[in-house]
């Protein structure tokens, strides 16, 4: 199994570099396959790039923030993806997650490698981007709402509150405050307070265990009717989960593991440790990692339940088991694999590698390895090949288990203790 894991590292390091281009990181080096710079597909290579040092692949993330800035919209909204040429995408509008990815992007890229000079050319970009996400948090009860299907998950219904986006919400703030002091960011130490808010929030809300959501809960002076409402809700009829919830919305959720979001969630700090064992102790028993680490969704939405969508069957994509209902995606076998270290599961965190090693590698044709996602029964590759994301949290994901501690995030600097004033929003700095 090393010999396996040796050859999976050589052919990832070289689908990393066929995904190179002047503009930055493409998505896939596959001919016809996405030859755009996806914000969140290149910031999650940079952020498995820059854990691992790939001093390489630096000018290309560097060139990926570039083309993601100049596509940035006066009110600070980063695109999806942008085209060669700098054309935006306009296929997926609403995406909420692709700005928290490019705050991340930049820190882990300056940690890393230094680059003073293209912070000092972004810093109004990235506060732009910062304060863009504040505003999705529109009712102000410190978590950002996204209307369907407007995360990594553009095929499934996830909505409202969502938990994916959320962590992100709880991990970019963060990243802010490291960079406030190198780049003369504002409000640096109070987005330490935002992180914190956020925190406090998604453990209360979406994770549901008996008493709480129940009468009996104790009530918080600055909690919303609504949401008092909601986790009556989900306490009477689920009385307890070992996850948490997908999505919260208006008296309504959703009731199954998003395997991403739980394990961002553990590798970010948002899972308690007790919460972080539950997490994987359901992960390993329902077998999200197999055949392949990892199903984005345990259990899969079947046609009839609450949260089936009909556009579920566009493309024949998101049927039962398969892309992001269910389906195996590499790039999340890799998170889940550091959070496994990071609760110091390593002999599980070993197994889950040699089993994507295996997977990525395919049949030994190049055109027919490290694929976008595996079916989520079969195993069998599907979706785009030589996909970058693929490629890098492999990598990430080697590199935990060598190292025995997850690389990602970095730890915090200290910060001032401070109070968020949630009603002085950074104003958009002049283009």
């Amino acid at each position: 199994m090393d010999d396996l894991i040796a050859t999976a590292e050589v052919r990832a390091r070289d689908v990393l570099r066929q995904c190179v281009a002047p503009e930055g990181i493409h998505a896939s080096a596959a001919p016809g396959g996405y030859d755009q710079v996806w914000a969140r597909d290149s910031m999650i290579v940079a952020v498995a790039a820059c854990a691992v040092g790939l001093t390489e692949l630096a000018p290309a993330i560097e060139a990926s923030l570039e083309t993601l800035t100049r596509a940035q919209s006066p009110l600070g909204y980063v695109p999806l993806n942008v085209h060669a040429g700098g054309r935006r995408d306009q296929g997926d509008p609403g995406g909420i997650d692709s700005n928290l990815w490019y705050v991340i992007g930049h820190q882990m890229l300056h940690r890393a490698f230094g680059a003073a000079k293209l912070l000092a050319r972004h810093r109004e970009a990235i506060e732009r981007a910062m304060l863009w996400a504040r505003y999705q948090d529109s009712d102000d009860d410190g978590l950002i709402e996204a209307q369907e299907a407007a995360d990594w998950a553009d095929l499934l219904a996830n909505r409202g509150k969502g938990l994916y986006s959320n962590v992100l919400y709880a991990a970019a703030p963060r990243a802010y405050a490291d960079l406030a002091d190198d780049v003369r960011l504002r409000d640096g130490a109070a987005h330490v307070a935002l992180a914190d808010r956020v925190v406090a929030r998604l453990r209360r809300l979406h994770w549901v265990e008996a008493p709480l959501g129940l009468v009996d809960d104790p009530v918080h002076s600055d909690e919303h009717a609504e949401t008092r409402r909601i986790r009556a809700l989900t306490g009477s009829q689920l009385w307890r989960r070992p996850y948490f919830l997908p999505w919260v919305g208006f008296r309504d959720f959703g009731d199954w593991c998003d395997v991403l979001g739980n394990s961002l969630a553990i590798l970010t700090g948002v899972a308690t440790e007790l919460q972080r064992a539950a997490i994987l102790d359901y992960c390993e028993q329902v077998g999200v990692a197999s055949p392949v680490p990892a199903k984005a969704i345990h259990p899969p939405i079947l046609p009839g339940s609450k949260d089936w969508r009909d556009y579920y069957r566009n493309g024949d994509l998101s049927m039962p088991h398969q892309y992001h209902n269910g389906g195996a995606w590499p790039f999340i076998g890799g998170f889940l694999i550091a959070a496994c270290v990071a609760d110091g599961r390593l002999v599980t965190a070993r197994a889950y590698l040699e089993r994507l090693a295996a997977a990525l590698l395919g049949d030994g044709d190049p055109l027919g390895a490290f694929n976008e996602w595996h079916h989520g029964q079969t195993g069998r590759a599907m979706g785009k090949p030589l996909q970058a994301w693929s490629a890098a949290m492999f990598l990430f994901a080697k590199r935990a288990v060598d190292d025995g501690h997850a690389p990602w995030p970095l730890p915090r600097r200290r910060a001032r203790d401070t109070e968020l004033d949630q009603s002085r929003l950074i104003e958009p700095a002049p283009r």
